[in-house]
């Protein structure tokens, strides 16, 4: 089974300061937590009044935060969710909605205990 998250993405992003510092990563953290729920949300609502384009852009947008973090399996639903929604199959993207929501606190839960470890 695939880790929740890739922790190569996560060592590259602690490589790119010199000293190691973990800032950079811990900013990301901090946005994909404070912005997650309401993406999550937003695809929720679209597929409930039928506002595909408004489901699509929090995917895309989720999917781009995901993967910005090594949190491929989210960032796949994503991209299927996105697909879905483009494509205005709502049978499918209804289908792939719960699936998102359990990734999403797979890597809520992740990257939480990642901030523990940076923060002290």
């Amino acid at each position: 089974m695939q880790p929740v998250l890739d922790m190569s993405v996560v060592e590259e992003l602690l490589s790119i300061s010199d000293d190691g510092d973990p800032e950079l990563l811990l900013d990301l953290i901090h946005m994909f937590l404070d912005d997650g729920p309401a993406k999550v949300a937003a695809v929720s609502e679209g597929l409930l009044t039928g506002d595909f384009e408004k489901a699509e852009r929090a995917a895309h947008s989720l999917k781009g935060s995901s993967g910005n973090l090594g949190a491929r399996l989210l960032q796949d639903t994503c991209e299927s969710l996105q697909q879905s929604t483009r494509n205005h199959q709502l049978e499918e993207s209804r289908r792939l909605a719960p699936q998102l929501r359990t990734r999403y606190a797979d890597a809520e839960k992740a990257l939480r205990q990642l901030l523990a470890t940076y923060q002290g």
